[in-house]
């Protein structure tokens, strides 16, 4: 290497190991904060309290088995029941997001994996600084990877004295997050795939979804089929529990302590006055809320439906016993192979008597699932897959991983089944409100025995199950499995193909049209490329 390339060379690392030291302050530790007891006079509690007495007469007042002192095992049976309702539309998820924060009166506490500044995310954090406004106590914990450039935005917000803003696993160097991959990417990709909106302990959502667009049938260009689960009863509490855990950790930071740290580095001023910020917010929420007065979404979102059960009490809830189960924060210091969720989920596949129903955006069995779900039928248990097709999927790479084990999963006799991507200028009649050029599955949902669900973030994947933490509830109810089957019976006839083999080769059954396709279908020439390159580099590990 020439002398001159030498130098330069030396003063690039130098300059990162530089950055990568300037910012690793010692942070004090953060004071504790933890969930408040559940609300009991408000209006969403009345409405609660309605419904936890219908399902149970034993439901005397707000009360959960966590913290009943009575001794009867039948009486603390029926104070643990769960009530749920689907969300698997994706305006009525937002709508129900949006009512849940309006009826809070103590305490929201807001956990995701991404949540985008587009118009969905912009109308939540509305309604979150209006709450904030009427004195709720608000805690805002994301995951800090897809929060680049937002850290003016998070730290104005973080002003008003009753929103708290925390960021899991940082990146210390705030203004070269990508660069800090390369000198600590074993800690950096470790992420907080959670995800939960708690309100006044008295109600939460759970499941898949993000707040963004395409979560929320918004985007015009893609849209993300998902799937959520409305909670009241025993499982609120645990929920909140998990939220504590992750609050309090030693792997968070407030937005505060980490745009301090920055400033030497960045070279400006973020300590604004706090009243000259508030003032800045409260003029931006208003000229906001008067732009949306207008917004051909918000004009859908007031036509919705939902929010007329949620008002006159029309909202069906499917009761049963419930467990939510989550990673710990600290999942990356722990053995690799020693994940608590993944526990609970293998207990969970192995109680299936007859029927296993996985669906997964992102699925990437492995040798040694995917010996396990073939031996499931081998013992006569139905196993059946949905997952995204080559021209669906949002990540390619995913798509690349599981390609390598789809044929030996239909040899062993486990159904498959893809999702379609809509074709490019086509409008489909029931995904964005505008029509979605492409269609995506993103939910996260196995069934048992028609009987028992889980519903989360995790995807059957290496990364969920080794890398990220991920969360989820377990609920058993008859009824709601078998409406959900029933669904998704009805909607894979002609918004998913059925992967078969014929003469030895994979085929894609399309029953709606009644033909048999011969190769991935939907996906040009570059996508198929691109997979089939991506199956050839060693990267299953990281999907």
């Amino acid at each position: 290497m020439p002398k001159n390339n030498s130098v330069i060379f030396v003063c690039c690392v130098l300059c990162l190991t530089l950055i990568g030291c300037a910012n690793r302050a010692e942070f004090k530790p953060l004071s504790q904060q933890y969930k408040l007891a559940p609300v009991t006079d408000s209006p969403l509690a009345q409405y609660i309290q309605s419904q936890l007495q219908q399902s149970s007469p034993q439901y005397s007042s707000l009360q959960y088995s966590q913290t009943s002192s009575q001794s009867n095992d039948d009486t603390q049976a029926e104070l643990s029941l769960t009530g749920v309702n689907p969300l698997s539309d994706g305006i009525d998820a937002f709508i129900a997001r949006l009512a849940m924060i309006e009826a809070a009166t103590e305490s929201i506490d807001l956990q995701y994996y991404i949540y985008r500044n587009d118009e969905t995310g912009k109308i939540l954090s509305l309604f979150l600084y209006k709450a904030a406004q009427r004195g709720v106590r608000v805690r805002v914990l994301l995951d800090d990877l897809t929060t680049a450039n937002g850290d003016d935005g998070l730290m104005a917000i973080a002003t008003h004295p009753n929103i708290s803003v925390r960021l899991f696993n940082p990146s210390y160097e705030r203004q070269y997050r990508g660069l800090a991959f390369l000198w600590n990417f074993s800690r950096l990709n470790h992420r907080m795939h959670n995800k939960s909106l708690t309100i006044d302990n008295l109600v939460t959502v759970v499941g898949g979804r993000n707040i963004g667009a395409e979560y929320f049938s918004a985007d015009e260009n893609v849209d993300f089929g998902d799937f959520d689960l409305l909670a009241i009863g025993d499982a609120v509490d645990k929920v909140s529990t998990q939220f504590d855990t992750y609050w309090n950790s030693a792997q968070v930071n407030s937005i505060e302590q980490l745009v301090k740290a920055a400033e030497p580095y960045q070279g400006n001023n973020t300590n604004p006055e706090q009243d000259n910020v508030l003032a800045k917010l409260d003029a931006r929420a208003s000229i906001l809320e008067k732009s949306l007065m207008t917004d051909e979404y918000v004009t859908r979102l007031e036509k919705n439906t939902l929010l007329d059960r949620l008002q006159n009490q029309g909202l069906q809830w499917y009761w049963g016993e419930a467990q939510v189960v989550y990673d710990p924060p600290n999942k990356l210091e722990r053995n690799p192979n020693d994940s608590i969720l993944l526990d609970d989920l293998s207990y969970f596949f192995e109680q299936a008597q007859h029927q296993l129903l996985i669906v997964s955006p992102y699925f990437v069995p492995g040798d040694a699932a995917t010996h396990a779900l073939i031996n499931e039928v081998k013992r006569g248990k139905e196993v059946t897959i949905v997952t995204n097709s080559l021209a669906a999927t949002d990540v390619l790479a995913v798509h690349a991983g599981y390609q390598q084990y789809r044929q030996k999963l239909i040899e062993g006799g486990v159904k498959i089944y893809e999702v379609k991507g809509n074709a490019k200028g086509q409008k489909s009649k029931k995904t964005s409100w505008k029509g979605s050029s492409r269609t995506s599955l993103h939910a996260k949902t196995f069934i048992i025995d028609e009987q028992t669900l889980f519903v989360g973030s995790f995807n059957f994947d290496p990364r969920s199950a080794l890398i990220n933490t991920e969360m989820g509830l377990i609920i058993d109810n008859e009824m709601l499995a078998k409406k959900i089957l029933a669904g998704l019976a009805l909607s894979a006839n002609d918004k998913a193909y059925e992967v078969v083999l014929k003469n030895g080769e994979l085929v894609w059954l399309d029953h709606q049209h009644h033909k048999i396709i011969y190769a991935e279908p939907g996906a040009g020439f570059w996508r198929k490329f691109l997979a089939d390159f991506l199956a050839l580099l060693p990267i299953e590990s990281q999907l």
